[in-house]
């Protein structure tokens, strides 16, 4: 397994790349890093692989854009998370990033050129090979399917008409997952856990819209259901209310609490409060805020009006993810 990156001046001439068959044997993990540092690009990149999965991040200035070719002698699917900054990909699956946003595709091999913007840059790529996507068929995913028949037929696909946003939730996952942490116990386990539960976030939010195409409701509606999604996905811990909601997209009450229930399968309150338990949960367990720290940034007055909330979400309580007080 070969990956050759060339560009036109920034970074290096050319970078090569050999992998041992699924990126890494079957125990441990490696990592590499690479520091950027010349009159146009200043950063590093950073590479985390184990068996099956290729994880590659980066955070980096650059003083004028530049094109970067790739070629990769393997097929994979690919989780493109766009935190910061603008990169557009030519290749048979051809797509343009803006900040905060993502994408799933797969490619049976690589040929594409990224053109980047000027300015910063903060990413992170999820490679997995087609073995490891194979331990996960589910055919009951819409998603899933449509996946693992492009996979059996060798053919590109991006699984997603247009790019999603990225949710405050995911972005602390993700950092959670790029973080350095040499000593971390169990950091394998960590990261093929994280991997995971990222893969089926986007494979369930794909389904979620792939469900919307058969609605009752007018595609107009579905859209502005969507959008209302988008924004409390956005900002999980705004103040809002169903008026200011229903004026943001256009439609009236009703509209709103029945097609949203009828998209997502729960209300709109109940949606955000979801967000919020999920969002608090990974505070909790990816950062240092405390049990107190995290309920004030809820809202919460009292913390242990979070914590009846919170178990009433995950069925244990806060102060029991690491010993948080």
């Amino acid at each position: 397994m070969e990956i050759i990156s060339k560009n036109y001046g920034c970074y290096f001439d050319e970078f090569r790349r050999n992998y041992p068959p699924e990126f890494h044997p079957h125990a441990g993990y490696s990592e590499n890093r690479i520091k950027l540092a010349d009159e146009v690009s200043e950063g590093e990149l950073n590479e985390i692989c184990f068996q099956g999965v290729r994880i590659h991040y980066g955070d980096f200035q650059t003083r004028q854009s530049d094109t970067i070719s790739t070629t990769e002698d393997f097929g994979s699917v690919e989780m493109i998370f766009q935190l910061q900054g603008q990169t557009e990909y030519e290749s048979a699956t051809p797509v343009r990033f803006a900040s905060a946003q993502h994408n799933l595709s797969y490619r049976p091999y690589t040929d594409l050129r990224s053109r980047v913007a000027v300015g910063r840059h903060r990413y992170v790529g999820i490679q997995l090979t087609e073995t490891f996507v194979s331990r996960l068929v589910d055919e009951n995913s819409p998603t899933c399917h449509k996946l693992f028949n492009h996979i059996r037929q060798r053919k590109a696909i991006l699984l997603s008409e247009r790019n999603r946003s990225i949710p405050p939730a995911l972005q602390i996952q993700l950092a959670g997952l790029i973080a350095h942490h040499p000593q971390k116990p169990l950091k394998r386990l960590y990261l093929e856990l994280t991997v995971l539960d990222v893969f089926r976030q986007q494979i369930d939010q794909l389904d979620t819209i792939q469900q919307h195409k058969v609605s009752s409701l007018p595609p107009r509606d579905i859209e502005k259901i969507m959008a209302v999604k988008t924004l409390l996905e956005t900002d999980p811990l705004g103040s809002y209310t169903l008026l200011q909601l229903c004026r943001s997209v256009g439609l009236n009450d009703y509209k709103l609490k029945k097609g949203f229930r009828e998209v997502l399968g729960t209300t709109v309150f109940g949606y955000l409060n979801d967000l919020r338990m999920t969002y608090a949960r990974q505070l909790l367990r990816d950062t240092s805020c405390t049990v107190g720290e995290v309920a004030s940034r809820l809202g919460y007055s009292e913390t242990h009006h979070f914590s009846s909330a919170f178990k009433r979400k995950f069925g244990y309580l806060p102060g029991q993810l690491s010993g948080k007080r």
